[in-house]
């Protein structure tokens, strides 16, 4: 059985080798077929130089360690890479001239996740928590330009910003007791982020602070792992929250236009999922796939823009696209495959509600809930005052389904439709400072 999967990672790998290989013939239109087999050559001997290297528990910056990427850079005669998309979290920060600290609160089941703060010079300033979505990590706020990016704009405003990320993405790969190589490291979803992940951040805070309430900003997954907080841990968890602002939350996806909607054909079948992605990480920040976002994406942002845009709407309306390299090196950041099964999951649920995970055979679900199926999220339990922005070209959560989140939740405090947003947007936009931030400031000044 390892040996099938790891026949079918290595296929995996070898399509992106190929289709790498393809794109730059294509991009160069060079006749000198010699140049193009020395450039396969070289290819050839990155991906063996990368395929030796552990899968899991690697250095997120191990690309930039790789003797071999600037000679196969430097055979193409393209301008240099921009100096951020070579960037972690707390150089992008630093990079602004900015000040910023890294922290490691630890959850209860025993995930070290990684954070990053921007500390204002005085204390006593109101603390703010950013979370990402699905396979991201806090980086999305932080890659566009220092007057366009939540997270500067918080600062800027005399916040104290503190960015989250939860078990799994690039900067949250430590446990006090598994190691990534380990099968039983990435058993979760975002069950388990909600339960365990965002309540040790807002905890920590607290605790470093001073402050009895923190601010939370989520984007999609990071509002939906809110939600499960909300609602499974209760009061104590409730009164540590000063306000909840939700950007395009994914709390209800049945109606999904996305592409991602057909992953719920084969969501029932966990065992041939786990065959066909492992059982463990997913789409990890490894060196290949940033590679070829350096490599390809300053030269041809169309398959960047779709391959980015491909999950949340493809209306490139809003976005900056010289950052298009940026964006696409950052991402993905890596989460668990188990998850993506549960996103599938949620993609075939159309009735209005949210489900823990389905471990896909009654015996199993009874042994983990005590019932044949997985137990629903009791949107009643929210009682925090709650204010939603949505999109109106967003395919992951359609309106449909934010106009239902929005009426099963009894805090909703305000709604805000952008007709022209996409899932990303929210995240990316050029016009997000005028046309969302002012608002999302305007809360917090205001709560």
């Amino acid at each position: 059985m390892e040996d099938y999967r790891l026949g079918l990672r290595f296929c995996v790998v070898a399509f992106a080798i190929g289709s790498c290989l393809f794109m730059i013939s294509y991009i160069l239109l060079q006749e000198d077929t010699s140049y193009v087999k020395n450039v396969q050559n070289m290819i050839d001997e990155f991906s063996k130089e990368w395929s030796i290297m552990p899968r899991k528990g690697y250095d997120h910056e191990i690309l930039q360690k790789s003797s071999l990427e600037p000679e196969i850079l430097s055979m193409f005669k393209f301008d240099p890479v921009d100096p951020e998309a070579n960037m972690n979290a707390s150089q992008l920060i630093t990079s602004k001239g900015l000040p910023c600290q890294e922290h490691y609160p630890q959850t209860t089941d025993g995930y070290i996740l990684g954070m990053q703060r921007i500390p204002q010079p005085t204390k006593n300033r109101l603390p703010v928590l950013l979370v990402h979505g699905l396979l991201s990590s806090s980086d999305c706020f932080l890659t566009n330009l220092i007057n366009e990016s939540l997270a500067y704009i918080l600062y800027n405003k005399g916040y104290d910003v503190w960015l989250g990320n939860v078990r799994g993405n690039r900067y949250s790969t430590n446990h006090v007791s598994l190691s990534p190589d380990e099968y039983k490291f990435w058993q979760w979803s975002f069950d388990e982020m909600g339960k365990y992940d965002i309540p040790a951040m807002v905890y920590y805070i607290t605790n470093i602070t001073g402050h009895k309430k923190v601010n939370y900003i989520g984007h999609s997954q990071g509002n939906t792992c809110f939600l499960i907080a909300a609602m499974t841990q209760g009061d104590s968890f409730a009164s540590k929250i000063e306000a909840f602002i939700a950007l395009a939350p994914a709390g209800l996806v049945g109606h999904m236009t996305s592409p991602l909607r057909y992953l719920k054909y084969v969501a029932n079948d966990i065992n041939f999922l786990y065959r066909l992605f492992g059982d463990g990480d997913f789409l990890p920040h490894t060196g290949l796939l940033v590679f070829i976002a350096k490599l390809i994406c300053p030269h041809e942002e169309k398959y960047c823009e779709n391959v980015l845009f491909l999950i949340g709407g493809t209306d490139f309306t809003n976005t900056n696209i010289s950052r298009v390299p940026v964006y696409s090196a950052h991402n993905p950041a890596g989460t668990s495959t188990r998850n993506m099964i549960h996103w599938a999951q949620m993609a075939g649920t159309k009735d209005g509600n949210m489900k823990y995970f389905d471990y896909g055979h009654w015996y199993l679900n009874l042994w983990h809930y005590g019932q044949t199926h997985p137990p629903l999220y009791d949107f009643k339990k929210f009682k925090i005052p709650a204010y939603v922005f949505c999109g109106g070209k967003d395919t992951l959560v359609v309106p449909a389904d934010c106009n239902t989140l929005v009426n099963s939740l009894s805090s909703i405090a305000a709604y805000d439709f952008i007709p022209d947003y996409t899932h990303l947007d929210f995240i990316y936009a050029l016009n997000s400072p005028p046309v969302l931030y002012s608002k999302v400031l305007h809360i917090l000044r205001n709560h």
